[in-house]
């Protein structure tokens, strides 16, 4: 009963340690900083498309 004992505080070291890992590699790779993309929005001249189809009326 002994044996039954030891191995299964192995078992619980085991996991407990795998999910502590596991829980901080990915906790790391969330808290990594990555630089902000700026992003241009195109907007096309609605003047010179208003002249164009004024023209073509």
């Amino acid at each position: 009963m002994k044996n039954l004992h030891k191995i299964f505080a192995l078992f619980a070291f085991i996991f407990v340690t795998g999910i502590i890992i596991t829980v901080m590699s990915i906790n790391s790779s969330l808290n990594k900083i990555e630089p902000q993309k700026e992003t241009v929005e195109l907007q096309r001249d609605t003047l010179s498309l208003l002249k164009t189809e004024q023209k073509t009326v």
